[in-house]
């Protein structure tokens, strides 16, 4: 019987080889529609979707019938290493390889519902590690794997862990399947496979027979018997008799390890994809027959290079993820007719008809006005002697939806003039984001330029809980929203030139250092910045006289990691990488003490914290110096959690600190104890920063965390109250001593302004730069609304 296989490749024109063989399929097409680096893939039978997740975070979803790509979501800036469809409920789980699943609804339009951290904290590093996971067939259960556990999700109870499985002699589980009696079974790196039950923590039997690491596995019935089905880098497949709990039958027939394996219970056929990425068939007809093993009937070799590491059903047909291609094997009757070459260009497009993105009520009312209010509509650049321009540009986002934005310039120009173009951020529904526009300082504008300057826009909703990575992942965003038929709003924007005396908006001075800076401090008194740099230097600058006071060398190895004052002292203290702490006198700046910690003792973290009242700074590995003692260390404080990451002293209760650790912990502490006081638990990765915040007669904690998230602690009674989304790594956190204001800086450069009273954001600022705000400081004394200086790292 011939049958054929038509494939795309690296281009976009058609190949055809043909083959004959036994008849088992009685004529094979097979499409590459979709050439990426896809790292998981799954079906929906219901919807007829394919999704597919890549290695930067991405989403995609494509319509089979149309063989269209029709939506698309950035759930993390991990690789998503799995990917599920929970079609009775109407969610997608996506697990990524920082340990963490990300679940969404598709109902009516894409929803995040929750994040579950899944991977232990220690394991996170770990390459090793890798985050896979299983739906229960008809209870509301999930299991995740990562590392050397398993976890029993139960959604219908708050998507509570209600079981963790774990077996410390094993190494790394790679893969698990459910099995609808309640069983469900793992392979592991350490070529065996372990059978679970559900009640209980512990394995009940291990299969052993592999010699290699077990890559993929999954259960099947054939003649009312159910097996397991194994697939291994030992270049076999096995089937075990569950009853019997032995291997019945190995599968030899490979040239390469197994990489991935499904069965077709409707054709009584079992598909294995091996690394060489060639597709077996076999025959389970007679499976319960242990004298006559499952027949190969076929072997499929996909023309397009690369392992076959996932398959899955599609509307009767096979789909088969290679890691740079996805190919569709259709099963059609004999009188098939091949497609002309031609359909290529079709099956690379988009989609422009909504589907689980269809356009809400809310995009509905919106696409007849613009998404956002840009003020103002000229930018006026006023004269700078030899440094850079700065202008701001407001917008306001008035809708109930998260608004992607990017600032472009149409004539091309723009390279010569501004320090980086095109701009690109989000907009939080219901409030101000003020983007800096940055002119460099040698151009000077005529009063009419001939840019042609506008600002894009579209509704974002929930498909991006990160703000966009770079401008390649903004540009993408925009150029799918116009092909899937998303509304993309436009404000033109004219670029002015004036003296200073014209400009009436507020001003936001940007000044750009070539010694890289790690940390800064501000003196309560005196209008000094104290600052430390990558160099080993550290420096005092004027803030009001805009000038450099003194400059000194901390170190000739590394970089100075903090730096404070000690104002009623005069004294500054410096801490370095090597985690050596320099004290130094603040009038002649000359150094008195030098105390070094021992970083396998104390972790890598360089801490740094002064009591506001008492003689003590707290230092890397939560160590307690009594300044009025010579220096002498008081006290170690020790817990089980993993390194500190950041401290703060409670500025109310003298008694009093917090610290923040790298698995997501905060830790409360009284001096006279060693022991921590309470923990609180809520972040899902470290802790970068804390500060305490008092409204009225109550006190909070603050603290931020590179799950791109601030939490507010009530301290009475130990539990978050309110969680506030920054959709970027929050590096720094700072309560305003005299407004109603908590600051946050992030990863992408963003700065957030947060009401203190009711924790709503009132403010987004971006300085239109590159790289992440790390520190942030208060200017005392200032007659403005808000003093705020910042480090904003520039990157090439």
């Amino acid at each position: 019987v011939l049958f054929s296989l038509v494939l795309c490749g690296g281009g976009r024109r058609m190949h055809t080889w043909s083959y004959i063989s036994q008849p088992i399929l009685s004529t094979v097409k097979v499409h590459v529609y979709i050439e990426m680096h896809l790292s998981c893939l799954d079906t929906n039978r219901a919807k007829q979707w394919i999704i597919i997740g890549d290695e930067n975070g991405h989403v995609g979803f494509w319509d089979y019938p149309t063989q269209k790509k029709v939506d698309a979501l950035k759930v993390s800036a991990s690789r998503v290493t799995c990917i599920r469809f929970i079609e009775r409920k109407q969610w997608i789980v996506a697990g990524t390889e920082d340990g963490y699943l990300h679940v969404y609804s598709y109902e009516t339009r894409f929803q995040k519902i929750t994040s579950l951290r899944v991977g232990a904290i220690e394991n996170l590093e770990s390459r090793a590690a890798h985050t896979h996971l299983a739906i229960h067939p008809t209870q509301p259960y999930l299991l995740s794997v990562y590392g050397f556990k398993v976890k029993l999700w139960d959604w219908d109870v708050g998507w509570e862990c209600i079981q963790t499985f774990e077996n410390e002699e094993l190494m790394t589980i790679l893969r698990v399947a459910f099995n609808p009696n309640d069983t469900f079974a793992t392979a592991s790196m350490d070529c065996t496979v372990e059978v679970w039950s559900l009640d209980s923590p512990e394995f009940i039997y291990t299969l052993v027979g592999h010699s290699s690491i077990v890559n993929c596995l999954d259960f099947f019935t054939c003649d009312d018997q159910e097996y397991l089905v194994t697939g291994s880098h030992d270049q076999t497949a096995k089937i075990w008799d569950l009853q019997k709990m032995m291997c019945i039958h190995t599968l030899e027939a490979f040239v390469s390890p197994v990489m991935s394996l499904l069965y077709q219970p409707d054709l009584q056929i079992l598909i294995t994809g091996s690394q060489d990425g060639a597709i077996y068939l076999w025959s389970t007809r007679n499976c319960g027959n242990y004298s006559c093993p499952p027949a190969l009937n076929r072997i499929i070799k996909v023309g397009c290079a690369g392992a076959v590491y996932h398959l899955a059903c599609v509307m009767g047909g096979l789909l088969i993820g290679k890691e740079n291609a996805v190919a569709i094997i259709d099963v059609d009757d004999v009188n098939y007719q091949e497609q002309p070459t031609d359909k290529s260009e079709q099956q690379l497009s988009a989609c422009t008809t909504h589907h689980a993105g269809d356009m809400s009520k809310q995009e509905k009312a919106w696409s007849k006005s613009k998404l956002l209010d840009v003020h103002p509509l000229e930018l006026r650049f006023p004269y700078c002697p030899n440094e850079p321009i700065p202008c701001s540009l407001h917008l306001t986002n008035n809708t109930d939806e998260n608004v992607a934005f990017r600032l472009v310039d149409k004539s091309g120009k723009s390279p010569w003039c501004f320090t980086k173009l095109p701009l690109c951020g989000i907009v939080p529904h219901g409030s101000t984001y003020t983007l800096t526009v940055t002119m460099k300082e040698e151009m000077k504008l005529k009063e009419e330029t001939d840019f042609d300057l506008v600002i894009q826009s579209s509704l974002l909703g929930d498909k991006y809980i990160e703000v966009f990575n770079d401008q390649s992942e903004s540009d993408t965003f925009f150029k799918e929203a116009k092909l899937f038929g998303n509304m993309v709003h436009e404000v033109t924007l004219k670029a002015v030139y004036v003296q200073y005396g014209e400009i009436t908006s507020e001003n936001i001075s940007v000044k750009y250092n070539p010694d890289s800076l790690w940390s800064l401090d501000a003196h309560p008194t005196e209008p000094w910045i104290l600052t430390g740099h990558n160099s080993g230097y550290a420096r005092i600058w004027n803030n009001e006289m805009k000038f450099l006071i003194n400059s000194f060398k901390v170190s000739d190895q590394d970089a100075v990691s903090c730096v404070k004052f000690i104002a009623r002292k005069q004294l500054i203290v410096a801490m370095t990488d090597l985690a050596h702490l320099h004290v130094y006198d603040c009038s002649c700046v000359t150094k008195i003490e030098k105390i070094s910690f021992e970083r396998g003792d104390y972790g890598t973290s360089t801490l740094l914290a002064v009591h506001p009242i008492l003689p003590y700074v707290l230092a890397s590995g939560l160590v307690l110096l009594n300044w009025d003692l010579s220096w002498k260390t008081t006290r170690i404080f020790e817990s089980e959690a993993v390194t500190a990451e950041t401290v703060v002293f409670n500025t109310r209760d003298t008694n009093s600190f917090a610290s923040g650790s790298y698995d997501g912990e905060v830790q409360v502490w009284r001096l006279d104890s060693s022991d921590p006081e309470y923990s609180l638990i809520g972040h899902l990765k470290k802790v970068t920063c804390l500060d305490f915040v008092t409204c009225g007669d109550q006190q909070y904690l603050i603290s931020g965390s590179y799950d791109s998230t601030v939490k507010i602690w009530d301290l009475q009674k130990r539990e978050c109250i309110c969680t506030l989304e920054a959709m970027s790594p929050v590096h720094c956190v700072l309560a305003h001593p005299n407004l109603p204001v908590i600051i946050t800086g992030t990863e992408h450069g963003i700065i957030h302004l947060w009401n203190s009273t009711d924790f709503r954001l009132k403010r987004t600022i971006s300085l239109g730069g590159g790289g992440p705000v790390i520190t942030l400081g208060c200017l005392m004394g200032s007659p403005r609304y808000l003093s705020l200086f910042l480090f904003h790292f520039q990157t090439d």
